[in-house]
């Protein structure tokens, strides 16, 4: 499961959504637990489709840079994900890096829920030095 979870976050930020999405059970259920500051308000996502479209509007907005996995841990079907994220602003140019935590429920070796907290302290004005360069670790 540790591998699947690498993989997930590998493809979501390499684009290849069809491809993250084959970890993902039909109905699977996504909680965004965000801010009213933020970038994505809170609510719940029910089903693939809708989770495809929800990352087809933020890619229209907001391209993926890199992405680096902090921790991975699992406990019987739950795993849970820390990882920081860049994305650069479509028509600003600007970029940004955030942390994410995504807990994720399995069934028989699907997601059936997803749990989804983002730290927006990269977020501002100020926060082009916190670029992640792609497929590097940050120093």
């Amino acid at each position: 499961m540790r591998h699947n979870v690498f993989e997930i976050t590998r493809l979501r930020m390499s684009g290849q959504i069809e491809e993250m999405l084959r970890y993902f059970a039909p109905d699977v259920i996504v909680r965004y637990h965000a801010t009213k500051e933020g970038l994505f308000l809170p609510g719940v996502l029910h089903g693939r489709e809708a989770f495809r479209e929800n990352i087809r509007l933020t890619d229209v907005d907001y391209e993926p840079l890199g992405s680096e996995v902090l921790d991975i841990l699992v406990d019987g079907d739950m795993t849970a994900v820390r990882w920081r994220n860049s994305w650069r602003h479509r028509n600003s140019g600007r970029t940004a890096t955030m942390d994410m935590a995504h807990f994720l429920s399995w069934r028989n070796g699907m997601v059936v829920e997803v749990f989804e907290y983002l730290d927006y302290h990269g977020w501002n004005p100020f926060s082009d030095h916190e670029l992640i360069e792609r497929d590097e670790p940050r120093p």
